[in-house]
């Protein structure tokens, strides 16, 4: 019952069915009440007959009683008659004539009596069969009167019901309307909601799409730079293997030494100066060479770089450890400004070799501290070629640092010829003397390669390669030299990116000098830098 409650449709249905009852039983009702007007009325017609019948009777039992009295007076006529009629004498013709008329007459009058009699009777029948038919219509009439009146009132405790059921109906029905236009509203309100979410849904799917493409583009940066890494890693592997073999070849007979990567000697060292002043003695008489403009081009080039980085930094680097080696990231431009006769410097004095060491070594510092500088100063997630700046130092570094392996390789190589033909005609291991014409380090005339540095540097005599004089050099100094050799001695990957003579990075480009611009060959390079390396402890040599 509940379920077909809650069912507005199965309610609807039944109120159509209690209303086809209501109206079936009022119809019944109705026609009820019209038989029993008709029977009302019939029961009256029959009151009227049956009073019309009465007042009949009654006539009729007058006329009757009249007849009566008329017949009992004819009667008692008749009697008085009869004893004269038999004591008189016979009658005449004419009243026995009369007597014989009254006789028939009588017959006839009792016959009609009789006949009055009888339908008195069937009259009275009929009038108890009429008044018996009649209290029974009267009943039948009370009992419909009392089913239509039952009926009735069961039909209004059913529309009472009904009432009531169909208020409760309306109510749950406005209710549930106010349910329905709440939810349509809510509906409304998460359609906008959806079509919010959609709209935002499809930026973040286009942000997705650009992370997505920009992580696509970081992972393939990210995997060039990790082949670059691999091939750096390859490359430095290949100049380690091609160092050792030059190692062999150029000192075969000599004891195992702790050498430089590119020379016989520190490049910071007393020998490394000396030798450098015996190469120019050797080469003084010779004319230059076609590689001399270049290698002098390559000189500038680095004068330009010492200028832009002096410019940047102000503050000084701390100066190289005399006597021992720099780190590989220093090395990567000393080897590149340190050169041969027969490359950049041709010739130049032992001054210009330790300047060049020094500015190096500055240029190195200064670069690492702004590209320090530039890395803090990015932030992360900027988009961009990352190391795009590191990658094009490195690549700088690599093609200075393969010239200047190639020139110093070709000048050992032609070095070690001429010195086993001189060994080989003269027949002893050294020769001749060293005579200094003037102090090492001390300041004198300008020779003809001192303008690069605008100090003079020293001249030798002696052909020899290293004569005996020479081997009493400036004592060592032992704690900077084992403190550097403690550090070398720990394997690390700092200077991976530095550049390596005969390495040939992937992508590779020369450096865009701008040769247009014009510098003096008695532009003093690096004024203060030069001033701290004459400043030796211990004064003067």
């Amino acid at each position: 019952m509940t379920k077909t409650y809650n069912d507005i449709d199965s309610v609807t249905r039944l109120l159509e069915e209690k209303e086809r009852d209501l109206e079936l039983a009022a119809r019944i009702g109705q026609s009820l009440l019209k038989k029993n007007k008709t029977l009302t009325e019939r029961n009256e017609l029959l009151e009227e007959q049956v009073e019309h019948i009465r007042e009949e009777v009654s006539q009729l039992r007058h006329e009757l009683s009249m007849k009566d009295e008329l017949l009992q007076f004819y009667t008692s006529a008749a009697e008085e008659s009869e004893p004269e009629s038999v004591c008189s004498t016979p009658l005449k013709r004419n009243e026995s004539s009369s007597s014989v008329q009254n006789y028939f007459h009588l017959d006839s009058l009792q016959k009609k009596l009789k006949d009055l009699e009888e339908e008195n009777v069937v009259l009275r029948s009929e009038a108890c069969q009429l008044k018996t038919e009649t209290i029974t219509y009267e009943e039948k009439e009370q009992q419909l009167v009392n089913d239509c009146v039952k009926e009735l009132r069961d039909a209004n405790v059913q529309i009472a019901s009904i009432s009531e059921e169909l208020a409760k109906k309306t109510e749950d029905a406005a209710r549930q309307q106010e349910e329905i236009t709440h939810l349509l509203s809510q509906i409304v309100d998460l359609q906008k909601k959806a079509k919010a979410c959609t709209v935002e849904n499809e930026e973040l799917v286009q942000h997705l799409g650009a992370a997505k493409d920009a992580q696509r583009q970081l992972t393939a940066e990210l995997r060039e730079l990790e082949d670059k890494y691999a091939e750096c890693m390859e490359m430095l592997h290949e100049a380690q293997e091609e160092l050792k073999n030059l190692r062999n070849k150029t000192m075969p007979n000599t004891t195992s030494r702790r050498y430089h990567s590119l020379g016989l000697f520190p490049m910071d060292s007393l020998a490394a100066e000396i030798e450098g002043t015996m190469r120019k003695e050797l080469q003084l008489e010779e004319p230059e060479s076609p590689d001399i403009a270049h290698q002098k081009r390559v000189f500038e080039t680095v004068r330009n770089i010492n200028q832009v980085v002096k410019q940047r930094s102000l503050t000084p680097s701390p100066m190289n450890i005399p006597g021992s080696n720099q780190s590989s990231a220093m090395n990567s431009l000393l080897s590149s400004c340190v050169s041969t006769p027969r490359s950049s410097f041709y010739g130049s004095d032992v001054s210009n070799v330790v300047l060049d060491n020094k500015t190096n070594s500055i240029i190195l510092e200064a670069e690492s501290a702004d590209l320090g500088n530039e890395e803090r100063s990015k932030k992360p997630g900027t988009p961009g070629t990352p190391g795009s700046h590191d990658l094009e130092t490195a690549l700088r570094r690599l093609s200075l640092r393969r010239e200047n392996y190639l020139s110093e390789r070709k000048f050992f190589e032609e070095e070690q010829e001429r010195k086993l033909r001189e060994l080989a005609e003269k027949g002893e291991l050294l020769s001749g003397s060293l005579t200094p014409t003037e102090s090492i380090m001390s300041l004198g005339t300008h020779s003809r390669f001192s303008e690069f540095t605008g100090f003079s540097g020293m001249s030798f005599s002696s052909r020899s390669y290293l004569p005996e004089k020479l081997q009493i050099v400036k004592p060592l100094e032992g704690s900077a030299t084992l403190h550097h050799w403690q550090q070398l001695a720990q394997p690390h990957l700092g200077g991976i990116l530095d550049p390596r003579p005969g390495v040939v990075t992937k992508g590779f480009r020369t450096l865009d000098v701008d040769l247009d611009e014009v510098y003096c060959l008695n532009d003093f390079e690096e004024d203060d830098t030069g001033r701290e390396m004459l400043q030796r402890p211990g004064g003067q040599w």
